[in-house]
């Protein structure tokens, strides 16, 4: 029986947690990890009306993904994903924060259980949206765990493209047509630029905020 091909990105057989990763931004993390060939862990409240659609978009790839129920918007439910995961796979290599709240207290007041889980070093990411305030939490995550050899980094966007899903497509056209790389930022952008940082190769990147746009902040700049 032949092996599966190793991914391109070289993060098969990684341990990741995915807090916010069965709508949106998040689910379009874990689908870019999970094709990668990472196992991926996705917290979610049991009552999660979007867990089910999750379940199915994840399913079938490289990477398998487990699904357990928890808050990650408390620290209580983070220090719980954490316990598990390590409990049963023995080790942490990515958490993906995809922020719901402009409140990162509760990864903040969780790095100490963080800095066990990543036994060996390993990657925190947040992703969300510029209007939320992540620089702060991430340059405070980034000298609590740099000891510990974990990266923490941040990627953000102004605005996505959600195609259909849209509330105000005539809004989404007129900065589109703003944008000199001539669309707007879609999911699968941020989730790009979240897996790369995952690599190996990013392990000296620490404390950075990256602002994934496809340089719409250069015409407000100008």
């Amino acid at each position: 029986m032949l092996e599966p091909a190793p991914t391109r990105l070289g993060l098969d057989g990684k341990i990741a947690i995915v807090a916010g990763g069965t709508r949106g931004l998040g689910l379009a993390v874990a689908t870019k990890l999970c094709d990668n060939g990472v196992h991926v862990v996705v917290p979610c409240p049991a009552e999660d009306p979007d867990a089910e659609r999750a379940q199915i978009v994840l399913g079938g790839r490289p990477g398998p993904v487990t699904f357990l129920a928890a808050d990650t918007t408390r620290e209580t439910g983070i220090r719980t994903v954490l316990a598990e995961v390590t409990q049963a796979w023995e080790r942490l290599d990515l958490y993906v924060h995809l922020v719901t709240s402009p409140d990162l207290g509760p990864l903040v007041g969780a790095a100490d259980g963080l800095a066990k889980a990543f036994d060996g070093g390993g990657r925190v990411v947040v992703a969300g949206y510029t209007v939320t305030p992540v620089a702060h939490a991430v340059r405070e995550l980034a000298l609590n765990l740099a000891q510990h050899r974990v990266a923490v980094n941040a990627v953000v966007t102004p605005v996505v493209d959600h195609g259909s899903m849209n509330t105000d497509p005539e809004l989404m056209a007129r900065l589109a047509i703003r944008c000199p790389s001539g669309r707007l930022t879609v999911p699968d952008d941020v989730a790009d630029a979240v897996a790369l940082l995952c690599t190996d190769e990013a392990a000296w990147i620490q404390g950075e905020v990256i602002t994934v746009d496809g340089g719409l902040g250069l015409r407000r700049a100008g």
